[in-house]
């Protein structure tokens, strides 16, 4: 793990905003997981840490920039993980959490990217010496896809709040459909007590109000296009599934009415849930 007492501060004079730093997570074994680090200037062992997850074009450096201002101004460290597409290529072993190899077998679990994530996230913890166990989590478009599976497939985790935001496509909680589009899969043993855990855990599922393009990025299999024809289609059809399968699903589904197929568009009404 990076030492994080070396660190890049912002702009001289400007207080406005964190200083960012880049970091980095190994272990014996496991893939290097790099990583983009905002640390606000009142950093106190309370704060509780943030995660946001890039999108397709694996821009993390560029997310955490729509977050600076709101980690200086509460207080909360941000953590953008960078999963490049050298060591984590295609979607197989991003948005789907790199789970399965590409004959469609179980990799081993210190293989996925989702285990990558959670010991960088110990690993920031322990150094920021934070008394919080709890971490919020972001994911927007393919880091959407990231987040929503993260949550199905790593039900020990310590997450606090979860938005899903702008997801091309969705796992859905249906034990009789196939995996990815559903739960069923004989390596990766999903059975009802870890769907339940699932749809009990509150997951915000939001979603650009003009976000409803068929653009080059969304996936249009049958599959997909069987969730409905657009993002905002597919969001709605994420909940409706919840609900279906779990009368108790506790997924909510938000409206964000200007907000484009855009990270920035997303961001402010993810940062005004958080800060409340």
């Amino acid at each position: 793990m990076t030492n994080l007492t070396k660190v890049l501060l912002p702009p001289e004079g400007d207080e406005r905003v964190s200083r960012i730093i880049p970091i980095a997570s190994c272990r014996p074994g496991k893939a290097l997981l790099n990583a983009w680090l905002a640390l606000p200037t009142l950093l106190t062992p309370q704060a509780r840490l943030a995660v946001v997850m890039h999108g397709v074009r694996r821009n993390a450096r560029e997310y955490l920039e729509t977050w600076r201002e709101w980690s200086q101004s509460t207080g909360r460290p941000v953590l953008a993980p960078h999963f490049d597409s050298e060591t984590w290529p295609r979607a197989r072993a991003y948005n789907l959490g790199n789970v399965l190899d590409s004959q469609d077998r179980r990799n081993p679990r210190r293989s996925w990217a989702f285990t990558a994530l959670q010991h960088l996230v110990s690993d920031t913890r322990r150094q920021l010496q934070l008394a919080d166990l709890t971490w919020d989590l972001f994911g927007h478009s393919a880091g959407a896809q990231f987040v929503h599976r993260f949550a199905l497939l790593r039900p020990s985790s310590t997450l606090g709040a979860v938005v899903v935001a702008g997801a091309g496509w969705f796992t859905v909680p249906d034990p009789d459909l196939d995996w990815p589009y559903g739960t069923r899969h004989p390596g990766l043993d999903i059975d009802r007590t870890v769907l339940t855990a699932w749809t009990r855990r509150p997951i915000v599922l939001m979603r650009g109000g003009c976000d409803r393009v068929r653009d080059e990025h969304l996936r249009t299999a049958p599959e997909a296009d069987a969730q409905g024809l657009t993002r905002w289609d597919r969001a709605a059809h994420m909940l409706a599934a919840g609900q279906a399968y779990d009368p108790r699903c506790r997924w909510e589904l938000i409206d964000v009415p200007a907000a484009s197929h855009s990270e920035q568009d997303m961001a402010p009404a993810v940062q005004a849930q958080w800060r409340a």
